[in-house]
């Protein structure tokens, strides 16, 4: 019997030539090896949205005084969308406009009954979701033609941006693919799965002959071509996935240096090696597909309504979205404008829900607990800095059921401080989607010295300048890396002298110090963290305090080594190897590193330990046995470290 249903959404407008054919053969046969049914319909795309062409202000307009050339926009533009707006509505009564409708809908229809989805273009997978089709089911494949850059705002790159938050993931060809495509939607912790389109081990039963094909689709053939004997060429990105960027290209008609000739060679002789393009690597994607998205059947029955309510549901997001996977749950996402005001579906979706997961202790949970109903299960996770602000007091702790905490340590804090029952509270990690980092390093990486968040002093930026600089006092090859909101950015830290004091100096000493300069570089913040780590060898966690240090956990999980410094709890959560007592101690243990083989072992054993401790499935297990009211289940799925 199947494990499930697949259904793969063909792109009409593509041809069924060479490429094309492999492509959806691939797709057929790896599926069915793992397991599921699969079938097929073709679909009409949604139509690509039209850029403006010209910089802001080109045309007629850039004649109007600067002062009301800005509203006469805006009232331009709202006059056009009322127009295309009211066309739409004309067109639905023409015959095409019916045809259309009814298209959609059954295209909506199809989508429903199917477990796992797979669009064969962003432009079919907006029209499968327009169609109604259920996002969270819907993987997009997109093979970039060129390198994806991050805040684009149109072409492929905007497609897949537009795209992320809606869907379950992205099918892609290569490691390089993967990254661009993370890169685009680095405003989302998108999954990308890397599913070679076409194997060199899975012949193409009577492979169509070459045709044209639409940009999309176009990288299909090239690859068709070279695994069919094709010589390289000069460097393209496309081919560069399938031969790596250190592949013996053609030479590029580029001058020399001494302008004399002709002839540079584009081949990058440190890159790593590209994976082959295999049928197995094509099966192990579509199980990991499968995994991530079929529906975990309890064998309930009537299933049960889950309101996850809250401002910042960060933490939240990737834990809802295992959760909704069970046929036993029906997710609703509640999320708050601000600390202390309820979005306008707040109260509905409250008196719908069976079940309630109150995200962070404030103002949400404060509301939550004086309006819940009778008979209404309530759980409160508390992360740690709640602790030291006055909501938590304001919380009517008995019509709460459960309170999560996220690390061993906040339990002494919550008893002493808050005095809250004991029997309620349940220790759950953060979730953390340990495969999602489990990724090869770039070379070098062990050199890489990675630090998450420097918005607050309290993350003390300075200390990892102390280790940095220790570091290359010794070894000049490492260098930091820093991902983070910039404190000019938080409306929190900003507005306060002594935070801006503190990045200033930070600062000045980056510059100033011949053992620094050069060796900080800073990375905009974005949800693409498994890319991140994938050049950064150690992780650096020396805050004053913390309550699990999420960043460290990632890292661990990338095979990073965590150096951590020992703030309030951490030996309660992290083994002794990695807390450091001393700056001494720590740029002993990443010097240490130098050494390669050393460093491989060492990432192992963080490795090991986070999936351990943080285990997805335990961690995803428990919460739905809370949910359904069963705080003892829930207690004995995940065991306190240590």
């Amino acid at each position: 019997m199947p494990v499930g249903d697949v259904l793969l959404l063909r792109d009409q407008t593509w041809p069924d030539a060479a490429g094309v054919c492999c492509w959806r053969n691939a797709v057929r046969a790896a599926f069915t090896e793992a397991g599921a049914a699969v079938s097929e319909i073709g679909v009409e795309p949604a139509p690509a949205a039209t850029a403006a062409v010209g910089p802001p202000g080109a045309g007629r307009a850039a004649r109007l005084p600067r002062v009301v050339r800005r509203p006469a926009g805006l009232a331009y533009r709202g006059a056009q969308q009322v127009t295309r707006a009211v066309r739409a509505e004309l067109q639905a009564y023409t015959d095409d406009g019916r045809r259309a409708k009814a298209n959609l809908r059954r295209l909506g229809a199809d989508t429903s009954r199917t477990d796992v989805i797979v669009a064969e273009s962003a432009e079919v997978a907006a029209a499968a979701l327009a169609a109604g089709a259920p996002g969270g089911r819907l993987w997009v494949a997109t093979w970039p033609a060129e390198r994806l850059l991050a805040g684009v705002d149109s072409g492929p790159a905007a497609q897949i941006a537009r795209l992320a938050a809606n869907i379950a993931g992205v099918l892609t060809d290569s490691e390089l693919a993967r990254e661009s495509v993370e890169r685009a939607a680095h405003a989302t912790r998108l999954r990308v799965e890397i599913f070679p389109p076409i194997a060199v081990d899975r012949p193409c039963d009577e492979c169509s002959p070459a045709a044209a094909l639409p940009a999309p689709a176009a990288p299909l053939a090239v690859w068709r071509d070279l695994r069919n004997g094709q010589t390289l060429g000069s460097y393209s990105f496309v081919a560069a996935r399938w031969a790596g960027l250190g592949a013996g290209w053609e030479p590029s008609p580029l001058l020399d240096w001494a302008q004399v000739g002709q002839g540079v060679s584009l081949s990058v002789p440190a890159a790593e090696p590209p994976d082959p393009w295999t049928a197995e690597r094509q099966v192990a994607a579509a199980r990991r597909v499968l995994a991530a998205t079929l529906p975990v059947r309890t064998g309930s029955g009537r299933r049960r309504r889950v309101l996850v309510s809250g401002y910042d549901l960060k933490f939240a997001r990737e834990l809802a979205g295992r959760l909704a996977a069970h046929d036993d749950l029906d997710l609703r996402l509640d999320s708050w404008p601000s600390l202390g005001q309820r979005s306008p579906a707040t109260s509905g979706l409250l008196a719908q829900a069976d079940a309630v997961f109150a995200e962070w202790a404030r103002p949400s949970a404060v509301w939550l607990s004086q309006n819940k109903r009778p008979g209404q299960t309530l759980i409160l996770r508390l992360h740690r800095y709640e602790l030291d602000a006055p909501y938590p007091r304001d919380i009517d702790i008995d019509r709460v059921d459960a309170v999560v905490h996220v690390s061993p340590p906040i339990r002494g804090r919550i008893l002493g401080e808050l005095g809250w029952p004991a029997d309620k509270l349940v220790y759950i990690p953060n979730y953390l989607d340990v495969d999602l980092f489990d990724r090869r390093k770039v070379p070098g990486a062990r050199f890489g010295i990675g630090f998450v968040g420097m918005e607050f002093m309290n993350k003390r930026f300075d200390l990892a300048l102390d280790v940095l600089a220790a570091v290359r006092r010794e070894d000049p090859r490492f260098t930091l890396h820093v991902r983070s909101v910039m404190p000019w950015d938080n409306a929190y830290a900003w507005p306060r002298a002594a935070e801006r004091e503190f990045v200033g100096w930070c600062l000045e000493r980056i510059e100033r110090d011949p053992l620094l300069r050069g060796a900080v570089a800073f990375d905009r913040p974005g949800g693409d963290m498994a890319r991140w780590y994938r050049k950064v060898g150690h992780v650096l966690s020396m805050s004053d305090i913390e309550s699990f240090h999420l960043a460290a956990a990632e890292g661990m999980a990338s095979r990073a080594i965590p150096v951590i410094r020992p703030w309030p709890g951490s030996a309660e959560i992290y083994s002794a190897e990695w807390i450091q007592p001393s700056v001494e101690a720590a740029a002993t243990a990443i010097l240490a590193s130098a050494d390669e083989q050393s460093w491989v072992d060492r990432g192992e054993r963080a490795y090991a330990e986070i999936r351990a401790t943080a285990d997805p499935a335990r961690t995803v297990a428990a919460w739905a046995d809370l949910l359904h009211g069963d705080v003892g289940a829930a207690r004995l799925r995940v065991a306190q470290p240590g």
